[in-house]
């Protein structure tokens, strides 16, 4: 009878175990208000309803738990499960996904959307994996612009000029080409710089200049579009390989819901944040774009060739005729 007592408590004991809740981090760069941060939010509320509350997501905004670079490594070695970043800060684990940092790559929105979905965005994204990465979707960021103290009108205007960049080598050598000097700056420390005038300029979103109040820094903000760079929903290999079969279907589908979601919460904010500024700016500049694309022609097809992916490349460029 003892004995029979004893194995149902073990039995007992080692399904509470293999239910015990697995909870995880997600880490996020933006303020809370940010539809990044609201795509995190939704993110981790979708693992908990798919997993029945076998898997709970935390969720920290605005670099609590680190800026970029930092987050990346926190997923590689497991320490945080989740964190969203740009495709460009993934150059340092995966040379090849600077690519995306490419100026004018994609023709538009659609464009750029529609490469995501092929195999061949797939196929540059899968060694990832093999770094302690795994891809859960895509989060829009927009088109990039530039926000400095002078105007920008031609590339001649941003001759000498010092503009904050990724640590990303295509970005900086797309500044090169455009006649300023990219320099790495962490996002958290972007503001100070601006006011202080560690560099002259910056490039980035409209929500993204609307949430971190880059307008009171800077006074021009030139709509040039000049690069589309996805950010990624990522996350860690060690984390991901530690769910059951049930838990990582979960994980995967709340990815593809997440970057749904994030794909109208992006252009309502995106509309909205440009109505915005145009009252917080000096000048909103509309610039033609055909002296910044020709500036950086030949950069394109040298990268490609520096990253290897050259066909790649060739593909987006050639789909461009179809926008």
């Amino acid at each position: 009878m003892k004995k029979l007592a004893l194995l149902g408590f073990a039995a007992l004991f080692a399904t509470t175990a293999a239910q015990a809740q697995i909870v995880t981090k997600y880490s996020g760069i933006q303020p809370a208000d940010h539809p990044a941060s609201y795509t995190e939010q939704y993110f981790g509320r979708e693992v908990a309803t798919l997993t029945k509350g076998a898997v709970k997501v935390e969720v920290y905004h605005n670099t609590q738990l680190g800026d970029a670079v930092a987050n990346v490594q926190s997923v590689r070695n497991g320490t945080i499960g989740f964190t969203t970043v740009s495709a460009s800060n993934l150059n340092q684990v995966l040379p090849a996904m600077d690519m995306y940092s490419l100026p004018f790559l994609f023709k538009n929105a659609d464009h750029f959307w529609w490469f995501l979905a092929q195999p061949e965005a797939a196929a540059l994204a899968k060694p990832l994996e093999e770094k302690g990465i795994k891809v859960l979707g895509y989060i829009d960021s927009g088109a990039r612009n530039f926000f400095t103290g002078k105007a920008v009108r031609t590339p001649a205007d941003l001759a000498g000029q010092k503009i904050r960049v990724m640590a990303s080598p295509v970005m900086v050598n797309t500044m090169k080409a455009l006649g300023a000097t990219g320099v790495p700056v962490a996002w958290a420390e972007l503001y100070t710089a601006l006011q202080t005038g560690v560099v002259d300029g910056a490039e980035n979103n409209h929500p993204s200049v609307v949430a971190k109040k880059f307008y009171e820094v800077s006074k021009y903000y030139t709509l040039d579009e000049h690069m589309r760079i996805p950010d990624l929903m990522i996350m860690s290999m060690k984390v991901y390989n530690s769910l059951n079969a049930e838990q990582k279907k979960a994980v995967e589908e709340a990815g593809q819901r997440a970057q749904a979601y994030m794909r109208g919460a992006w252009h309502v904010s995106e509309v909205k944040d440009l109505e915005a500024l145009k009252s917080k700016f000096t000048e909103i500049i509309t610039p033609d774009k055909t002296p910044f694309v020709k500036a950086v022609s030949g950069l394109v097809s040298e990268e490609g060739k520096r990253l290897g992916v050259d066909k790649t490349i060739a593909f987006i460029l050639d789909s461009q005729k179809n926008f």
